[in-house]
């Protein structure tokens, strides 16, 4: 009997400790799209600024072929839209809607 509580605790264990990495991997992948797309608006806009000229879409979609790796790492649509890059998968999400990485998932 002593044998199946312990599995069934590691087995909790294991259930929270995946969640977790799981949390740790997503913010990550979120980390990594929003510096990413940051950098893609910088570049944009110095180009705009240098060669005089207004946004269009192919400009954007250029610049975003001479990036060199892809912005999001979720294949997120990349848009400029009022002045500003933003990923359809990543922008969404508000700067304080990140979870507090201290508490217990649940369940």
């Amino acid at each position: 009997m002593e044998l199946l509580a312990v599995i069934a605790v590691l087995g909790i264990l294991a259930a929270i400790a995946v969640l977790s990495i799981g949390g740790v991997i997503e913010k990550t992948r979120r980390d990594v799209c929003n510096a990413n797309t940051a950098e893609v608006e910088r570049q944009y806009e110095r180009h705009l600024h240098l060669e005089g000229v207004e946004h269009s879409e192919a400009a954007f979609g250029q610049l975003l072929l001479d990036f060199g790796e892809e912005v999001c790492p979720v294949d997120g649509v990349i848009h400029y839209v009022d002045s500003e890059v933003r990923c359809s998968v990543h922008s969404e999400e508000s700067p304080g809607d990140d979870e507090d990485e201290d508490d217990v998932p649940f369940l």
